[in-house]
């Protein structure tokens, strides 16, 4: 870190000053420059932009920063007390940054960036980048922790009372989407972005700042297809927690990234409308307690796909199952159509018995069930079919040994030994076919 003469400044909030302070801070920290600089690519540009020496309570927090995507929705889900709008409304609010504070040290905890720090000897290394208005586009996570240190225990941790900043010129809010993405999620989103967390960040960003899919697949360096595949993920998530009266506990689905993706790319092959919807509602029942299915859900959740038909037959004598009188779920799904009355109208109707609460367990029982059995049926075959798949094996030998082994400088010593281990061993096979 650098050891420049930092300036004395009030120290009023520990969620940054206001906007008038902030910018009359960088003002003056400029006119005495470290000589330090921070290269960032903007606009295309290569800018070495100069570091400069600021408290830690300076800064405010990036609301829209993506990690905390997910976790925001879920703060508003869990306090309904506060408004929608809490955490769009106003950036500047001292209650909002505090919030956003409290978010950022969970998601440090998690990475064990916290633990990183607590070690008086892990000092800043790169600086924090802030946009012209001292909101941190890069390194959230890293100023809550110093934040929380400092307020911790000041004496310790004194070395994070003033951080090394770079602050941005004056740019649009896409460039800085694009620099976010270049800093940060392009390098690390597998490690430190939860799936639930991206789709919430790019659900936000089409909806706040009208950004199309081909757009934020440009943005996150990803395929469009990509993009389309994790916003439809998202949906079924969605579909989950609301069914389950969870909406917005984006935590609970964290984990099972893998089961919504198996069933958006395998919900196509298990046939038409009502049968993707059942199909929906199986899966839902196995997410529910993947830890009574007895394998990978992603995986249970293919078996399912692959075995639909005698799992459907199997559901269907343990759940009475009606044609679904028409509503706005059937005409959202069939249309006016009267031809919903058929096998469609039954497997939504079958859907609709597997989804509720009271039937979940029973439905996850039967698939389990099914799906285990049948994999017994594949040991069995695999197993009866050892003794054939040896001996074609054993022949293959021979004969390339043969082909490519009977030459006059072949060593034949201990060959003789192996034929008569064969010999025995394939009388044995022959004394146990003539009993069959």
């Amino acid at each position: 870190m650098s050891n420049t003469t930092v300036p004395l400044q009030p120290k009023d909030s520990r969620f940054g000053w206001t906007k008038a302070s902030r910018k009359e801070e960088f003002a003056k920290c400029l006119t005495t420059p470290t000589g330090k600089t921070h290269r960032v690519v903007i606009q295309g540009q290569v800018r070495d932009i100069p570091i400069i020496r600021i408290h830690q309570n300076l800064p405010k927090y990036r609301l829209e920063n993506g990690r905390t995507a997910s976790a925001q929705v879920e703060y508003l889900a869990r306090n309904p007390g506060e408004t929608a709008d809490f955490f769009t409304l106003d950036a500047e609010l001292w209650r909002v940054q505090e919030v956003q504070h409290n978010l950022l040290l969970k998601l440090a905890e998690k990475s064990d960036l916290r633990k990183y720090f607590e070690d008086t000897s892990k000092q800043q290394v790169d600086p924090i980048l802030l946009d012209d208005s001292g909101f941190v586009i890069n390194g959230n996570r890293r100023l809550s922790t110093w934040r929380d240190l400092y307020h911790s225990d000041p004496p310790k941790y004194k070395h994070f009372e003033y951080i090394d900043v770079a602050v941005l010129p004056a740019i649009d809010s896409k460039a800085i989407d694009r620099l976010e993405a270049e800093l940060q999620i392009e390098k690390d989103i597998k490690a430190d972005y939860t799936w639930d967390a991206q789709a919430n960040m790019m659900l936000a960003k089409r909806q706040r700042d009208g950004y199309s899919d081909k757009e934020l697949a440009d943005l996150y360096g990803k395929k469009e297809s990509e993009v389309k595949e994790l916003l439809d993920m998202r949906e079924y998530a969605n579909d989950y927690l609301k069914s389950r009266k969870k909406e917005n506990m984006w935590s609970l689905v964290a984990a099972a990234e893998l089961a919504f993706r198996r069933i958006v790319t395998t919900r196509s092959s298990v046939g038409g409308v009502g049968r993707q919807q059942l199909f929906k509602e199986a899966s839902f029942a196995l997410i529910d307690k993947p830890e009574e299915v007895r394998d990978s859900l992603h995986d249970a959740i293919k078996g399912m796909a692959n075995n639909i038909e005698p799992i459907i037959e199997k559901l269907k004598t343990s759940f009475p199952v009606e044609v679904a009188a028409a509503d706005a779920e059937t005409t959202e799904l069939f249309g006016d159509d009267t031809g919903k009355k058929g096998d469609e109208a039954l497997d939504l109707g079958l859907s609709k018995e597997i989804g509720k609460p009271e039937n979940a367990a029973k439905a996850r029982d039967i698939i389990v069930e099914f799906i285990e059995s049948q994999k017994q049926l594949k040991r069995d075959n695999k197993s009866a079919e050892k003794l054939l798949d040896c001996c074609a094996r054993a022949t293959a030998a021979l004969e390339d040994g043969i082909k490519l082994g009977l030459g006059a400088e072949t060593k034949t010593e201990g060959v003789g030994v192996q034929l008569d281990r064969l010999e025995s061993q394939i009388a044995k096979i022959r004394t146990f076919i003539a009993t069959k």
